[in-house]
């Protein structure tokens, strides 16, 4: 393992780092997800965290989950957190070792996973791995950072005499553009992209510009999180620093 990758791991082995600290904004990537789940799919989970999203995408109907992850302390969470559910298995793995997965995934999902990955030659040997368990027709849903979104949001903070949000040490944001050119290459066609782009207008936008006493957990983010204020406003892609692009095989 490289320094680098050691670095990420540590940080993810500590107890006391949760993956997203805004639930508004968990819970709105997990809905994103969801919705496109059908049921009885078997869902490969990458990354799978504490088992957030687990949780949810594993109480649909007849859905099976194999939840991987790199990270003891990420693992020991999400067995907490999913005692009882008899449909989902838990694996420790490596993404950038050995390790043996199904190849006839219906789905395999990436939340926040890849970007962990500090190389692009990482991140594409991981993309084509992933691709690789997913049975003919299955999808990849990405939900990663992005590098235009995190730009665009900028800008509208800038606009509005605010400082730039960095992309956090342990994470590499895709550039969409590379992305989406690499998958075609490799015969992978882009169909269909969605994101979060109302809430983050609103929660990493208009507010700061308003209100300098900030917190997560407030009612102005709840309802910026609201499904109707997303079909309201509509800025899905726009200003989302987070973005979901499905990938089919």
């Amino acid at each position: 393992m490289a320094p680098d990758d050691q670095q990420v791991l540590d940080y993810w082995n500590r107890d006391d780092v949760e993956s997203m600290y805004d639930k508004h904004l968990l819970h709105a990537e997990i809905d994103l997800i969801k919705q496109r789940i059908p049921p009885n799919s078997k869902i490969l989970d990458a990354g799978c965290g504490e088992g957030e999203g687990t949780l949810v995408y594993s109480a649909l109907p007849g859905v099976v989950v194999h939840a991987a992850d790199f990270s003891q302390t990420r693992l020991e969470k999400a067995a907490k957190s999913l005692r009882g559910r008899t449909n989902v298995t838990l694996r420790h793995v490596d993404f950038l070792g050995q390790y043996t997965l199904d190849n006839d995934y219906d789905l395999v999902i990436s939340q926040r996973f890849m970007i962990n990955l500090k190389e692009w030659t990482l991140q594409q040997k991981v993309l084509l791995d992933l691709m690789a368990a997913l049975k003919p027709g299955g999808k990849l849903l990405m939900l990663e950072g992005s590098k235009q979104g995190v730009n665009s949001l900028n800008e509208l903070r800038a606009a509005l005499g605010l400082e730039p949000i960095p992309i956090k040490w342990h994470n590499l944001f895709f550039d969409d553009d590379l992305l989406i050119g690499f998958m075609r290459q490799q015969g992978y066609d882009l169909v269909e992209q969605d994101g979060m782009g109302t809430y983050f207008l609103l929660t990493r936008g208009i507010r700061p510009a308003l209100d300098k006493e900030l917190n997560w957990d407030c009612d102005f983010n709840l309802r910026a999180a609201a499904p109707a204020m997303k079909q309201l406003l509509r800025f899905d892609t726009s200003f989302s620093r987070l973005k979901l692009l499905v990938f089919r095989k």
